[in-house]
């Protein structure tokens, strides 16, 4: 760390101060403001504004010191975080009422993800009047957490006269962005023939899709619903009949169905030919499930020879389209140079576009790469957050690593029991590397070993490809 120049060198001290932020440099940060330099008013409306930037880097530490010595911003970014500072009691003082604050001013200026908060916090409250108007901004501009919330509200009539029909169009758009939430909601929309006719294949096909984005609710209502069949008497080979009937009549989702039935032996005898032509029949149509599942077929070599570059254009097309799972797998290509260059940078991005999005693979990912610093700086805080996201939809990498931080004391304080306990949750998945720590701690007990970072022979093998 370089220190401040004495006053005598007429250092600029503003200039010092930015390159410090720049450089995450706390301590300087602090000798700086100690020198009583006094906020630029005008750099309140200009990039070059220090709270600004750290907002932006989300370098919390920096923003407290900078806010405690009269720092603001005008930036609706760096105003969305600083809600989130307040939110979460990030190097502040935990206030509700501040976070509303500074989340009003960024959702004034039009931004959608503080628009989105203001409404997601008036509905926690039941204040159905206050969500409503912060939903409708947030979902015009294309925001799939608003269209998804502002679509449960027509479709209990939660503040607005109940219509199925509108409910509908906004569930779809937020499930066109790979929304899982609104992929349940859409399945069970049609699940119980609410403003559509009912259609037990669609529900199906919207419910594996936010299934296999460990949506829980998603889960469950698909079992319900299988459920519901056999009492009525559909038993597995009915329902393939069912699928290939509907399929041969060109339904996309259908024609994914029946790819999974054969792709998985589910009430026909496994066969990856069958497989693979109804899964290019739905990609044909441009069914970004399809897509990320041919992709990953070409990817593991099943029923075909292994090829990364199919694999790759087909993920890139579900990607693009917003579907999570494809947006991981591509940054899980891109993360281990399969079939083109390593790129960390872009692994990164994907993987953030993936974990907004909420894929639990994709948070776990995104925290191992702040676990590591790879292509971005190592950041064991975000790590935590990242994976405790992931954790709390039963991500077994994100329970094993968050395992493996507490054990270690990386963020926080070094706690064998409740290492212990994440390791546990791992194993209990099947997760091997949790099986095999967990033994190995069972066995010898407290592990501690204080040490600056992680040994790469202990690193977990972690799955950057959805299954």
């Amino acid at each position: 760390m370089g220190s401040i120049p004495s006053m005598s060198c007429h250092v600029n001290l503003r200039k010092e101060l930015l390159k410090s932020v720049v450089g995450n440099q706390s301590d300087n940060v602090k000798d700086i403001l100690l020198t009583g330099l006094k906020p630029d008013q005008r750099s309140f409306f200009d990039r070059k504004n220090p709270l600004t930037l750290s907002l932006k880097k989300e370098n919390w530490e920096i923003a407290a010191q900078l806010i405690s010595a009269g720092w603001i911003t005008k930036s609706k970014t760096a105003q969305n975080n600083l809600a989130w500072m307040y939110f979460n009691g990030l190097e502040v003082e935990q206030n509700y009422a501040k976070a509303r604050r500074w989340y009003r001013k960024a959702a004034d200026q039009g931004y959608a993800i503080a628009q989105n908060s203001l409404g997601t916090g008036y509905f926690k409250e039941q204040n159905y009047a206050e969500a409503l108007p912060w939903f409708r901004k947030a979902a015009g501009q294309g925001h799939a957490d608003a269209q998804n919330s502002l679509g449960w509200m027509y479709l209990y009539g939660k503040g607005v006269e109940q219509n199925y029909a509108r409910a509908l169009t906004l569930f779809r758009k937020a499930a066109r962005q790979g929304f899982h939430c609104a992929q349940n909601n859409l399945g069970w929309m049609y699940h119980n023939g609410l403003g559509v006719k009912q259609n037990f294949a669609k529900a199906r096909t919207f419910y594996l899709r936010a299934a296999s984005q460990e949506n829980t609710a998603a889960q469950a209502n698909l079992s319900a619903m299988f459920q519901q069949r056999l009492e009525a008497g559909q038993n597995i080979v009915e329902a393939f009949n069912w699928f290939r009937e509907a399929a041969n009549k060109g339904d996309v989702g259908a024609q994914h169905s029946l790819g999974m039935m054969y792709l998985n032996g589910k009430g026909v005898e496994q066969n990856y030919d069958e497989a693979l032509q109804w899964f290019h029949k739905a990609a044909d149509q441009e069914d970004a499930t399809a897509q990320n599942d041919l992709g990953l077929m070409f990817f593991r070599g099943l029923g075909v020879k292994q090829n990364f570059a199919e694999a790759i254009t087909l993920f890139s097309k579900a990607a693009d389209q917003g579907f999570a799972a494809a947006q991981n797998n591509l940054g899980g290509i891109y993360l281990e140079g399969l079939g083109v260059e390593q790129n960390y940078a872009e692994a990164l991005l994907l993987f953030r576009n993936a974990a907004d999005r909420g894929c639990a693979e994709a948070q776990s990912n995104l925290g191992y790469m702040h676990l590591k610093g790879l292509a971005t700086e190592q950041n064991y805080a975000k790590a935590l957050t990242c994976l405790g996201k992931a954790a709390d939809q039963k991500c077994a990498a994100a329970q094993y690593l968050l395992g493996w931080m507490h054990l270690k004391g990386l963020g926080v304080g070094q706690n064998f029991a409740e290492a212990l306990s994440w390791f546990r949750k791992a194993a209990d998945q099947g997760y091997g590397a949790a099986q095999d720590k967990l033994d190995r701690l069972e066995t010898t007990g407290n592990e501690f070993t204080p040490i600056q970072g992680i040994e790469k022979t202990e690193t977990p093998e972690f799955s950057t490809i959805e299954p």
